[in-house]
């Protein structure tokens, strides 16, 4: 498995162990961001099923919601926290550079947390009340994608590098490419129309926050790539949520 980034993008995005060798480029697990946010998606549809029958929708919301950082390690949950500390409380590029490093959360980063979460299980509350779980597949899949193209298609903020600046860096658009094809390959499969707003509501997130990190630091940094799956989540879970009454 050397080179092919497998073993270190699931690694990198699951709390599940892998067998293999780390890549030599971290930029090749971009390859794997896709398939590893349908494997995610799966998970949180088969627990939704699951919790179906149960009939206590605000409750299963909160339990996939749960999964879901439990199975990522709660890791762009902390990405969104420090990006919106950092945007919120520097005055500077340095500071706010400075501010998204430290491992402290400030009360900008608890209060991002706080929404997201409530957004997150009321959305998917809604989806199990309505029958839209089919949608939870395709949350974690696009906003991966989504995250390969903002790394790649944006410079990295940190000129002392960082941990996520390698793969920033080596990131080029054979792996957006990739990704993309993945992601072509799953709409297939898709509830077309709901699936094709929610990921356009993504991309309009992502997007945003490309021009807000550019303006506020000059780029990315892991923690602003770990908001963009986080936010991008959200909106395409609450457009799912509010479309399945519609469409389904």
């Amino acid at each position: 498995m050397k080179g092919c980034g497998l073993a270190s993008a699931v690694r990198t995005l699951t709390i599940f162990p892998f067998p293999g060798q780390e890549s030599e480029s971290p930029a090749t697990t971009f390859y794997w961001f896709v398939p590893i946010g349908a494997f995610l998606g799966g998970l949180l549809y088969t627990v939704a099923l699951l919790c179906q029958p149960l009939g206590a929708p605000l409750l299963s919301g909160a339990l996939i919601i749960g999964l879901l950082a439990y199975f990522t390690r709660a890791f762009h949950l902390d990405g969104l926290c420090d990006m919106v500390d950092g945007f919120g409380g520097g005055w500077t590029k340095e500071r706010k550079l400075e501010i998204m490093k430290d491992s402290h959360v400030g009360a900008f980063g608890v209060i991002a947390l706080i929404i997201t979460l409530f957004l997150k299980v009321a959305a998917v509350a809604l989806l199990v009340e309505r029958g839209g779980l089919i949608t939870l597949v395709y949350v974690p899949l696009f906003s991966r994608f989504l995250v390969v193209a903002q790394a790649v298609c944006n410079p990295y903020a940190r000129k002392e590098g960082g941990t996520a600046g390698r793969s920033v860096i080596e990131g080029r658009l054979r792996h957006v490419l990739v990704a993309l094809g993945w992601v072509v390959g799953a709409f297939f499969f898709a509830p077309l129309v709901t699936v094709a707003a929610m990921a356009g509501v993504g991309v309009v997130v992502t997007l945003a926050i490309a021009w807000h990190a550019r303006k506020q630091v000059g780029g990315v940094t892991g923690d602003i790539l770990g908001a963009t799956v986080e936010l991008s989540e959200t909106a395409m879970l609450v457009v799912g949520a509010i479309l399945t009454p519609l469409l389904f």
